[in-house]
């Protein structure tokens, strides 16, 4: 079945290029509520599109963190399909304006409904496959998020491809949403970031592409190819080797620092944060230029069934703060995640579309 939005365009095909250009812009403003009340269409035009729907996505379930006040949505989607988009508590405190005070937040959004890439921590992977995501239903994910904090005088400023799904595999979609955010929100570039598995076939496309240049975010989790594999089914042989070259190829095309690329690692006790996997970690980054990693405490999804292969334990937080250390001691820049959201499913490899539906 066509997405609401391949419909939309095809009710468009004989219309300039234009129009379509102009809805776009209108779904960011505040004042316009529907199709029939775009005042730069035509009337006829208006009245034909009057009945599809404003938005792509509607609220099932919005639940609020009681620790940090990180918003997690269960958005039903058209086809009855389900998707998670995190709003992340406060990205800084009040930041002074020429509107006034306002409170910046980061978005998770999906991009494809569940997620074939299987990784063993990741609740999400276990719920297998659905679709992927138009490119409307992710920028939707923007402009719910957005009706949420505005009331509040608060707005969206970063969105990461981190919530369900892998992003290169809904590479058109997302390319799309990417540009139409770009084009009518503040949102630049360097507050986009994608973060993906690992898809060379497509990693080698975003070289040559007019894939706009956001950040990039590789979830490694290893930097031993067996290791890796155990973690990640997806992993490619020889992905590691090849990551090396294409970031390096990445930063001859894009030499400024703001675009960084971060490698991503979960922390799971016993499986990847020895001796052994901090200096294999250290070994590969030294071969890329900046490059940031960002070590993730490991996120219980322990009311799945008992299995020794996909049930973790968590890394002290003595062992995430040595790695932290080592890391920044070798010449890296490097963070620890706070995981915002725990006490609603909401951190990262948590999303799983929980709510009765």
């Amino acid at each position: 079945m066509a997405s609401v939005y391949q419909q939309l365009k095809e009710a468009l095909a004989h219309e300039p290029a234009f129009r379509l250009r102009q809805i776009q812009a209108a779904w960011f403003d505040e004042h316009v509520h529907g199709y029939s009340e775009i005042s730069t269409l035509p009337v006829g035009l208006r009245e034909a599109l009057a009945a599809f729907p404003w938005m792509s996505v509607v609220t099932h379930t919005l639940l609020i963190s009681k620790q940090d006040n990180t918003r997690k949505a269960l958005l039903k989607l058209g086809d009855g399909q389900y998707i998670e988009t995190v709003i992340m508590g406060r990205r800084s405190l009040k930041v002074t304006d020429a509107t006034g005070a306002l409170d910046r937040y980061t978005i998770c959004v999906s991009s494809q409904a569940g997620c074939p890439m299987r990784c063993v921590f990741c609740a999400t992977g276990k719920q297998g496959f659905k679709r992927n995501l138009s490119a409307q239903e992710i920028v939707d994910q923007y402009r719910f998020s957005t009706d949420i904090l505005r009331p509040e005088g608060a707005r969206v400023a970063n969105m990461v491809f981190m919530g369900q799904g892998e992003p290169l595999l809904n590479y058109q979609n997302v390319k799309e949403a990417t540009k139409i955010l770009l084009a009518n929100t503040d949102l630049g570039e360097t507050k986009i970031t994608v973060s993906t598995a690992g898809v060379p076939s497509v990693m080698e496309q975003v070289l040559t592409d007019d894939f706009p240049p956001v950040r990039w975010a590789i979830s490694l989790h290893s930097a031993i190819e067996e290791s890796r594999k155990e973690i990640m089914p997806s992993n490619k042989p020889g992905f590691l080797e090849f990551l090396v070259k294409w970031a390096n190829t990445y930063h001859v095309r894009f030499p400024s620092r703001t675009h960084f690329i971060g490698l991503e690692y979960i922390m799971l006790g016993g499986v990847n944060d020895d001796e052994a996997h901090l200096q294999a970690l250290i070994a590969l980054a030294r071969r890329m230029p900046h490059i940031r990693i960002n070590l993730i405490p490991y996120n219980s999804i322990s009311d799945e069934p008992v299995d020794n292969k996909t049930i973790f334990a968590r890394t002290s937080s003595e062992r995430i703060e040595y790695w932290h250390a080592t890391l920044m001691n070798a010449g890296f820049t490097s963070t620890i995640r706070y995981s915002q959201g725990q006490d609603i499913a909401a951190a990262c490899g948590q999303l799983k579309n929980t709510a009765q539906v």
